[in-house]
Order: C-alpha cells, then sequence, then structure tokens
C-alpha cells in the first residue's frame, strides 16, 4: 500500500510506492545501516517468490523489485555493495531496477562493472 513504511532509522526511510510500483528510499544508506537495509528489501523479492506468500505491493507481476532512489541523499560504498548484492541473489529471472540513481552512484557503479549484472537495471528518472 503506497506510503507503508517498511523500513525507518534516523538516517533512512523506505516506502512503499504505487506508481510505478516499488518503494521508495529517502536519507542515506551508509556502513551503519546497510545490512539491514539489504534485509528490508531482500524480503520483499522473497515474499515475492514464496508462492504461499501473497505477492508483496513493492515487487512487481514479473517479481522485480523496483526502487526510486531520487531522494537518495548519500550512500556510501557499503550502500552500493548492498544494492548490487540484492541484485546478484535476486533469483529466478528477477531484477532490481534502480531509477533516480544519484550520477555519482552511477559514476561508481559503471566503474566497478556492477552496471553488467544483468539482475541489475539502472533507469533514468
Amino acid at each position: 500500500m503506497e506510503g507503508d513504511v517498511v523500513y525507518a532509522d534516523k538516517q533512512l526511510v523506505i516506502a512503499r510506492t504505487s506508481s510505478p510500483p516499488g518503494m521508495s528510499l529517502t536519507g542515506a544508506i551508509d556502513y551503519y545501516n546497510a545490512d539491514a537495509v539489504a534485509s528490508a528489501l531482500t524480503s520483499e523479492l522473497l515474499a515475492a517468490g514464496d508462492v504461499t506468500v501473497v505477492l508483496a505491493d513493492a515487487v512487481t507481476g514479473n517479481g522485480d523489485l523496483h526502487l526510486d532512489l531520487t531522494s537518495l541523499e548519500f550512500t556510501d560504498v557499503t550502500g552500493i555493495r548492498a544494492l548490487v548484492r540484492i541484485a546478484e541473489n535476486a533469483g529466478d529471472g528477477r531484477r532490481l531496477v534502480l531509477r533516480g540513481l544519484p550520477p555519482r552512484i552511477k559514476t561508481v557503479i559503471a566503474v566497478v562493472g556492477w552496471g553488467d549484472l544483468p539482475s541489475l537495471i539502472i533507469e533514468e528518472a
């Protein structure tokens, strides 16, 4: 449901969005919350892959998890690596779709070659 908060700490809020279906991240990801963020987002993907669980609102019908990062103010390499790890482990043909990724983070992902992962899609805002 739009606006449902699935994770929050002093630095970051993750909430569901309806258009496009997915989740928005507002704030910062760093060493201190990267594992918790990865866990919350991975739970959304796993819920979509478990037929005994109703399809999570944030996961589209094809199993992709769409993240709106236009309000992501900061992430260090730990946060970037957490997002990449989610994409790498998505499984079953699912993808992590990043929308509105800040330019500096796009550059880091491209330089280290993570942009070539078939399960990690970077869309323009």
